[in-house]
């Protein structure tokens, strides 16, 4: 069941990045709430699951927004590892050193991702400027703390609820014991 909810949260966080966050599609201000998803799935689940729901967001929003296709799923697959290789440190178990790790990651790999696509198709992305980085970067960092707390609350919901179909019903033709 928590697959099932952190797929449905997934959709939800590339329609919200991709149509009410971004009035124009190089707007500077647009938080980029999918790689906090991505930060949060590298440092709560078990591999498989979480390999499973950062495809589904990078081929979300390669599909929706990709100028280049698997340019967001690179930078989801590695944001995944990077963050993957420090969750089980000492530094990330607190959380406040958490959230600059994130927004570091995030700066670093997007600048990254953007050098081997620019070397890759010159001429067919969008100039890279510092400071939108930077407020993008900050964006990151400001929305980590609440979203981490969104889906802490998800996915304890997405662990205790059972699935109408493994829930133990009785039957309406089994005899009644008799209470004495």
């Amino acid at each position: 069941m928590t697959l099932i909810c952190f797929i449905v949260v997934a959709t939800l966080l590339v329609i919200l990045q991709t149509t009410l966050l971004m009035p124009i599609p190089v707007w500077a201000f647009a938080p980029d709430f999918y790689f906090i998803l991505v930060a949060y799935l590298a440092s709560r689940f078990t591999l498989l699951p979480a390999l499973i729901l950062v495809y589904i967001i990078g081929l979300m929003l390669d599909v929706l927004t990709g100028t280049v296709l698997g340019m967001f799923s690179s930078l989801c697959f590695t944001g995944f590892a990077l963050i993957r290789l420090f969750a089980n440190k000492v530094v990330y178990k607190n959380f406040l050193y958490s959230i600059p790790l994130i927004a570091l990651a995030f700066f670093a790999l997007s600048g990254l991702v953007y050098l081997v696509f620019d070397f890759l198709y010159p001429d067919h992305l969008v100039p890279w400027v510092w400071w939108e980085m930077a407020v993008r970067t900050a964006l990151v960092a400001l929305f980590t703390y609440p979203l981490f707390r969104l889906f802490d609350v998800i996915h304890t919901y997405g662990e205790n609820t059972v699935l109408p179909w493994k829930r133990l019903r009785t039957r309406p033709d089994s005899p009644r014991r008799r209470q004495t």
